[in-house]
Formats: structure tokens, sequence, C-alpha cells
């Protein structure tokens, strides 16, 4: 597991895709703007890679995907590439702090800023990670998280979810990313848990040490398990026990994945339509 900082986020992209089409055209500057960060000199954007249109082919041969929504919509695809033999890298941004633009519908001018309530860390994906522990220590599969500051532009014209008071949203903006954490190995994973803190582990306890609430705990520990890397042991009044499960058993879990990916490969579509419309330095220079 690598944790890094990075500079703020400037300058113009260089960056030409392969491929036109539905990918690029739906998808939100946010995403569009980490794809160009992390893109170096012989590298390649949207290249189609056993019948699949992947964001960024690193020249090593890495496949990048990133996934700015829901990391489940992207679990038969990203399983697919890694049983074919293809080392792939998700990328998915976490915004600690995001900056609201409310935009007038028929002037375009802006009508309000604010700044949201949530704040969004590490800890966060294991929101993500309810619908797709899959990805968790799966072969060839490494997860990037990246917390940023972003900005989320907003047209008041009513077509937008009621709770937003029928605001739309136009556009997603990053304005900096903060750090990098690259999650890979069934050590980078169980290394979330402070080695300090003596198993069997409650989401009490784990909580405690990490400084974070029991509930975000819980889905730590319920991920792990679902993932293979924990199995549960017991129960401390009316909260679940858990221990690591032996590496030669995670070997066993890991043959199931491979296989649940080969099924999600015949049942997925090849044409790259089922993609969402969305420790290194990743600045570029201006």
């Amino acid at each position: 597991m690598r944790h890094e900082t990075v500079a703020p986020v400037s300058g113009e992209s260089v960056w030409a895709a392969e491929r036109e089409g539905i990918n690029l055209y739906s998808e939100h500057s946010l995403h569009a703007r980490l794809k160009e960060l992390l893109a170096e000199p012989g590298d390649r954007l949207e290249v189609a890679v056993e019948g699949r249109v992947v964001d960024l082919v690193k020249a090593d041969g890495e496949l990048v995907e990133v996934q700015t929504s829901s990391l489940a919509k992207i679990v038969p695809k990203v399983l697919a590439l890694a049983a074919a033999g293809r080392k792939v890298r998700v990328v998915h941004p976490i915004a600690a702090e995001t900056t609201i633009r409310r935009l007038d519908p028929l002037t375009e001018e802006l009508v309000s800023v604010r700044k949201s309530p949530k704040r969004g860390d590490l800890w966060s994906l294991f929101d993500e990670f309810v619908r797709a522990p899959g990805l968790i220590a799966a072969p060839n599969v490494a997860v990037e998280a990246l917390i940023v500051r972003s900005s989320v532009i907003r047209v008041r014209d009513g077509s937008g979810s009621w709770r937003r008071r029928g605001d739309r949203t136009e556009d997603r903006l990053l304005e900096e990313i903060l750090s990098s954490t690259r999650l890979e190995t069934r050590k980078d994973w169980l290394g979330l848990i402070p080695r300090g803190l003596k198993a069997p582990w409650s989401s009490g306890a784990l909580g405690e040490a990490l400084g974070i609430p029991d509930w975000r705990a819980r889905k730590l520990l319920y991920c792990l398990c679902r993932a293979g890397l924990l199995a549960e042991s017991g129960k401390e009044g009316r909260r679940k026990l858990y221990t690591a499960v032996p590496a030669a058993r995670k070997r066993g879990a890991a043959a199931a994945a491979r296989a649940a990916a080969d099924a999600a490969t015949d049942a997925a579509p090849t044409d790259g339509s089922a993609r969402p419309a969305r420790r290194r330095t990743l600045t570029k220079a201006p």
C-alpha cells in the first residue's frame, strides 16, 4: 500500500484519444482531466482491448480505468480483462471537499457558490466496495484512491432530482489532487487494519483504532470478508468478530473470483457499451 501527496492540478491537455464515441461525448470534465493527468509519453487513450474500450493503456501494458461513479458498474469488465492476463488499475477519485456552483438556466450566470457538507476520505472507498468486493485483492487488479478537491456545476432548470430542488448536474471539475493510495496485494488490503490491533476484530475496536465511526469500520470488515481476506469468528455481544484468512485459503477464493470473471465475460457486452459515462506525482507541465 502506497500513500502519496500530490501537487495541485494545472495546465492544458496535449493528449488525444484513439477512439471517438459515446464514452468521450458523455464523460464529465473530472473523468477526462484525470485521464490526462495519468497519461505519460508513450501511453494511449481510449483503446480497444479484448473487445472493450479502456480509458488508458500505459506504455508498459498496464490498463487504467478511471471510475468516478459506482465501482460496481465496471466489475465485470475489469475482472474479465484481469482474467485474460492483463494488469488493470482502477482509479477512483474521492472528494474530500466539493464546491457547488449553481448557474442560472437562462443566462448561465453564476447564481450561488457553497461548500458541500460531505467530506470523503480513504474509508469512503468501502461505501463502493459493498457492491464491488470482487475488486479487492483480485489477481492482476490494483485500486488507486485519489483524494481530491472538486467542484460541481449545477443548473436549476427543474430537470434534476427533487432532492436537489430540481438542480441538474452540468459538469464535475477537478480542482486539486491531495493524495493517492494504491491497494493491490493481500498485504496491502489487510494493512488497513492497524498492526497492533489484536484479532479477532470487531467494528467497535477497529473504529476506535482508526478514529472512524463503527458503521464505517463495519463496512471495511464486511468487504474484506466478502473478498475472502477475513472470516467471521463469532460475536462480541451483537457485533461480529473477524480474523484473517490464511493465504492458502485466499488462493482458493482467488480461483473462484477468476471463475466469476469468466462468467461475467460471457454476459457482458464486448463493444465497450457497458462502460459508465464516466506513490506517484500526477501533475503535468502547463
